[in-house]
């Protein structure tokens, strides 16, 4: 049998196919690790522009509730979107309800909770929770300050069309209710960017980049 060339011809074939076999499921699990890689790079970039916004406007994070309409809504909506990712939304406040911006900022609403959802399957732990319960309150905080800018604006026009005082205006559109919900909003935002800066959850989230 040792001289019989057949049965080396196949020893050497059926070992051929086990090294190819090994480095192809090696070869995967490196390209599955490296995908993991950029997954989690690509939403902790993300969620880190937004987190970096919060850090320099947090003072707009915890206002003092007023009893009367923020007028400065639209102001404060363009700082917390100023960076590259969410620059164009400048124009959804400005023009709320027109198209394109309008659907414009729908289709980032729905990118921002894609990726809070991606988060807590390509990371692990609390670290994840904290990181996407943050995107989610981000989107939530744009969503309530888009919606008083809307009841800001009618108030405006009405204002113009019948002069009134801002008290008969916002019992007109119910701005009191909307106010609430923007303040709740951004006393959500504030928690949830405590959560995600705390030292902590920072090394925890590098540490899991670290680890693909």
């Amino acid at each position: 049998m040792l001289k019989d060339w057949n049965f080396w011809c196949s020893v050497i074939t059926a070992l051929t196919a086990t090294l190819a076999l090994v480095l192809s499921v090696r070869q995967i699990r490196i390209s599955n690790k490296q995908q993991l890689f950029d997954r989690r790079l690509k939403v902790y970039m993300l969620a880190n522009s937004l987190i970096s916004l919060c850090e320099d406007n947090y003072i707009w994070l915890s206002p003092k509730r007023e009893q009367i309409p923020q007028f400065a809504n639209d102001y404060i909506f363009i700082w917390l979107t100023n960076n590259t990712y969410m620059e164009n939304q400048a124009d959804a406040i400005e023009h709320p309800l027109e198209q394109p911006f309008h659907k414009e900022f729908l289709q980032k609403r729905e990118e921002l909770r894609i990726t809070a959802a991606e988060i807590e399957l390509i990371f692990k732990g609390k670290v994840a929770l904290a990181y996407s319960n943050f995107l989610r309150s981000y989107e939530a905080a744009l969503a309530a300050m888009y919606e008083y800018q809307i009841i800001v604006d009618e108030m405006q026009k009405e204002n113009e069309k019948h002069p009134m005082t801002i008290e008969e205006a916002g019992k007109m559109f119910s701005e009191e209710k909307y106010r609430d919900s923007l303040y709740d909003a951004m006393d959500n935002l504030r928690k949830a960017y405590d959560a995600v800066a705390e030292e902590k959850v920072k090394k925890q989230i590098k540490k899991q980049l670290k680890l693909v």
